[in-house]
């Protein structure tokens, strides 16, 4: 049996230097998209749900200005995030890294050899929230951000009230009373509908 040498059976460990590492402006900038890809998707949700409770509970009608300040919060809060996200990379976990032994105990028990991924984070956390805080000052940004939420709260309305109709059996004769009561069977029907829409978004 061949012998290895000693040097072939234990890994290098990185110098336990807590100087940056280069990372791949490459990765970076692919996290970077997602992260915002993200933050976007989550903002638009968080506006939806709003409109519809606002709708719904408070019987308010759509304000786009009042729903652009809405998204700019939204945007400028998860920047803020995304910094105290790169502030405790840099303060907490990477110094830590620097300093770890032995072992690895668990998936945070971060060591030297993840220093690269550490200042990759860093990195892709910083970016996102400057991006975040440039987006927030968008005009068409926010209006875009505003005008999908309002698609899609409308668009979860109006599903609710066609699923609701859907399972309504086919009435066999029409007869007189039917076109005449028409509209006030429709307007219960949407009612009922919404108040059970409404009692879903107050359980959120």
């Amino acid at each position: 049996m061949a012998l290895r040498r000693k040097s072939d059976r234990k890994r290098k460990r990185p110098s336990a230097s807590s100087e940056a590492i280069s990372v791949s402006e490459e990765a970076v900038q692919r996290a970077v998209d997602e992260g915002l890809l993200i933050a976007r998707f989550a903002v638009v949700m968080d506006v939806k749900n709003h409109i519809i409770v606002t709708a719904l509970r408070h019987d308010e009608p759509f304000d786009a200005d009042v729903t652009a300040r809405e998204v700019r919060q939204s945007l400028v809060r998860l920047a803020t995030e995304q910094s105290d996200y790169a502030d405790r990379v840099t303060d907490v976990l990477r110094e830590r890294a620097a300093r770890a032994r032995g072992s690895v105990r668990h998936e945070h028990d971060y060591h030297p050899e993840d220093l690269a991924s550490l200042d990759l984070r860093h990195a892709v956390y910083s970016r996102v929230a400057a991006r975040l805080r440039l987006l927030a000052d968008d005009v068409d940004y926010v209006a875009e951000i505003v005008e999908t939420a309002r698609q899609d709260a409308w668009a979860d309305l109006g599903g609710a009230v066609e699923m609701r109709l859907d399972t309504l059996p086919t009435p066999p004769v029409r007869d007189a009373d039917y076109a005449r009561n028409r509209a006030r069977r429709i307007r219960t029907l949407i009612d009922v509908d919404l108040a059970a829409l409404k009692q879903q978004m107050d359980d959120i």
